[in-house]
């Protein structure tokens, strides 16, 4: 079945998905427009050479019927012994006749109906030549030109076709190769972003070490000085203790002397606190 303009009229594109290039539409109709209305004028145009070839035809066909009646008035007057004396004055005129025919009446008849019968073939031949070379000649031009018109739509379709085709191509590939820059451009990003939280991890569990360390020395030192001041503090008391019981029985100079080594034993303690601390 033919492409008619009413089918380009009424084409409808889909459109093309979300984020995906396509052609204007504007461009699209100016030029399905331009479409339609040169396939209406070629289609006008056919119709009329098949018109004309038509009338042509019905010429050839009334000058066949002129023929056949030509041969038949022919055959009818062949047929005939003798003609009204008028119908002779409505034939073609035909030079005079010899000594010969002038003695033969029905002679006569016969001569004239043979050269009616040979201008009407030639007449007939000639007008059926003409029409049929000029029907023949419209009709191969109508072929040519519907021929050339069809060969020129398959060849703009095939051409959109194929621009269609690369430009979705294209498309594609652009779509394809920005979808993989993106992702690479997200892999080197989440790595870096990776790169940096473990460095910042080592850097924060180094400084957790170091304080770590640092307070665990203080600690140990703590330690030592607590165990260091118990010592301390058990041996004053127990001299302390020890100069309660020996109080009763020792001299006024022993319990001065007592008293200035507590000082003594006061005055370490102190500042081996200051030291820890």
């Amino acid at each position: 079945m033919g492409l008619t303009p009413a089918d380009v009229h009424n084409v409808a594109f889909s459109k093309p998905p979300i984020g995906k290039r396509g052609y204007n539409e504007d461009e699209v109709d100016a030029f399905l427009d331009l479409v339609e209305a040169e396939l209406a004028r070629l289609v006008e145009e056919n119709n009329d050479l098949r018109s004309q070839v038509e009338q042509l035809e019905s010429q050839l066909q009334t000058a066949q019927v002129d023929l056949d009646d030509a041969r038949s008035q022919a055959a009818s007057v062949s047929s005939t012994p003798a003609a009204p004396p008028e119908e002779p004055r409505r034939l073609t005129p035909v030079p005079a006749p010899t000594a010969t025919e002038q003695t033969s009446p029905g002679g006569d008849h016969h001569v004239q109906a043979a050269k009616v019968l040979g201008l009407a073939q030639e007449m007939a031949d000639r007008l059926t030549g003409e029409a049929k070379a000029e029907a023949d000649g419209m009709l191969s031009e109508a072929r040519t030109k519907s021929e050339q018109l069809l060969s020129e739509a398959r060849s703009k379709s095939d051409s959109m076709v194929n621009e269609s085709r690369t430009r979705a191509e294209t498309m594609l590939n652009d779509a394809r190769t920005r979808a993989e820059t993106l992702e690479r451009q997200a892999r080197e990003k989440a790595a870096g972003l990776e790169r940096d939280a473990q460095r910042k991890h080592a850097e924060v569990m180094g400084n957790i070490t170091q304080e770590k360390n640092a307070l665990e020395k203080k600690i140990e030192t703590l330690r030592t000085f607590e165990r260091e001041y118990r010592t301390r503090l058990q041996t004053y008391l127990e001299s302390q203790l020890r100069e309660l019981q020996d109080r009763g029985s020792a001299a006024p100079a022993d319990s001065s002397g007592s008293r200035s080594s507590g000082q003594q034993a006061s005055y370490s303690f102190g500042a081996r606190a200051a030291e820890a601390g």
